[in-house]
């Protein structure tokens, strides 16, 4: 090869290498440094263990106990497993997103809610504040959320929906019991007049020798494995009727020791009521506590 034909091959060598850096690494490259910053992507979501919400309808801090989250407050309540593993991915989506700038102008923060009328957000580790920002509407997928901070501009849109995840009025678990009711063999009513038991014998449930009907205790048991509160009102025993002892249900079973007290009514139809190993405040509905009222008779 000539020395004129190397030159020309090696400058087509040079060429080549400049044309690959260019559409790939340094095209990827200068796409990114285009990119607006994500503030959320310096959050590791494992180390948060306290947040900070704040919305026009009230304010909410859960703090992490035990890998759960604990509504701060009174009473021990937590959030629910399904929102705690929402929670937990939506936060993983939203730092690990990029963000798409959407907006420069202050005075449009209002048009995405990214103004003091979104959900502030704060996260901690422990008293360190690792991200401070707010939570606006929606995007019009239905999955992305225009975010700011307060001391910006600029709104952006991360897909995420934090919206969904942060927009919840009452963290709190209205779950009473969740468990198998094929697991319970025993049941025990206790009542100011009255008191008996039922149990589970060769598959058919039985009051002493008087067999019962089972679709009638199949009502029993599923309230007595499954119950949730229609509401949670203010912790305080004063006007619950809860220490007099109107309805005491107990269901045991293999890993099942599930006890509900419940009390008076409120003005709203609704009753108190509270698990025997706890000191949190429900309210269950009319319908649930008329199941829980029987006599024998009811059952047979």
């Amino acid at each position: 090869m000539s020395k004129k034909n190397l030159k020309l091959f090696i400058i087509l060598i040079i060429l080549i290498g400049v044309a690959y850096l260019y559409q790939g690494p340094f095209k990827n490259w200068e796409e990114k440094s285009g990119s607006p910053d994500n503030f959320l992507s310096s959050v590791n979501v494992e180390e948060i263990n306290k947040i900070e919400i704040t919305r026009s309808e009230g304010n909410s801090m859960l703090i992490k106990s035990d890998d759960k989250w604990k509504v701060e407050g009174d009473g021990d309540f937590y959030i629910s497993e399904n929102l705690a593993i929402n929670l937990s991915q939506v936060l993983k989506d939203a730092s690990e997103s990029e963000f798409d700038l959407i907006s420069s102008n202050v005075n449009k923060k209002s048009e995405f809610k990214t103004d003091i009328s979104g959900i502030k957000v704060k996260f901690y580790q422990d008293s360190d504040l690792k991200a401070d920002f707010i939570i606006g509407t929606l995007g019009s997928d239905f999955v992305s959320t225009y975010v700011s901070k307060v001391e910006i501009n600029e709104t952006y849109l991360v897909k995420a929906n934090l919206f969904g995840a942060f927009s919840i009025q009452d963290w709190r678990d209205k779950t009473i019991f969740k468990s198998n009711k094929d697991n319970i063999n025993k049941i025990r009513f206790q009542y100011p007049n009255r008191e008996f038991s039922i149990e589970k014998k060769d598959d058919k449930w039985v009051s002493g020798e008087q067999e019962l009907d089972v679709e009638k205790v199949d009502e029993v048991l599923t309230v007595m494995a499954n119950l949730s509160a229609i509401n949670i009102p203010e912790q305080n025993f004063d006007g619950t009727g809860l220490e007099k002892n109107l309805i005491i249900i107990e269901a045991a079973g293999d890993f099942i020791n599930n006890t509900i007290m419940v009390g008076e009514v409120n003005d709203n139809g609704q009753y108190y009521a509270k698990k025997g190993d706890s000191d949190n405040i429900y309210l269950i509905t009319e319908a649930q506590r008329d199941i829980l009222d029987k006599k024998i008779q009811d059952l047979e």
